[in-house]
């Protein structure tokens, strides 16, 4: 019998291209990533709450030199979404495009790669794309 993660209800709704965030009952914070307690109060009243996936550039960088298996010039970046957390993330836009303040909105794609996932090898990973001109 296969263990089910806490992040797995995270995954499985990328399947169905959703994005689910924490939201905490005691203090109404959202968070990301998510985790059984509360980052703001430590409370355990935590829920899942499904996310537009949309929001603001806050701060991107690319990387010249990554790890095997990843392409060289990854672009990371984290997007403040519009229903509060900050999510790191790949970004899928040329860098010299990029500006703090575009609009992006977090998106499931098939993760093609050889780095081995371990379980989530069938699930898909992230991505933001840009939603402004």
């Amino acid at each position: 019998m296969r263990e089910t993660a806490y992040t797995d209800p995270f995954w499985e709704a990328l399947v169905d291209g959703k994005v689910l965030i924490h939201r905490c009952e005691e203090c109404t914070s959202r968070f990301f990533p998510p985790g059984p307690v509360c980052p703001y109060c430590q409370s355990l009243a935590v829920e899942w709450q499904e996310s537009t996936g949309k929001g603001t550039l806050f701060s991107f960088t690319r990387q010249h030199v990554t790890a095997p298996e990843f392409d060289d010039g990854l672009i990371v970046g984290v997007i403040e979404l519009d229903d509060e957390p900050r999510l790191l993330t790949p970004i899928d836009e040329p860098y010299q495009d990029l500006r703090i303040g575009n609009r992006f909105r977090i998106e499931s794609f098939e993760y093609v790669s050889g780095f081995d996932r371990g379980r989530l090898e069938d699930y898909p990973f992230f991505v933001a794309n840009r939603i402004d001109g």
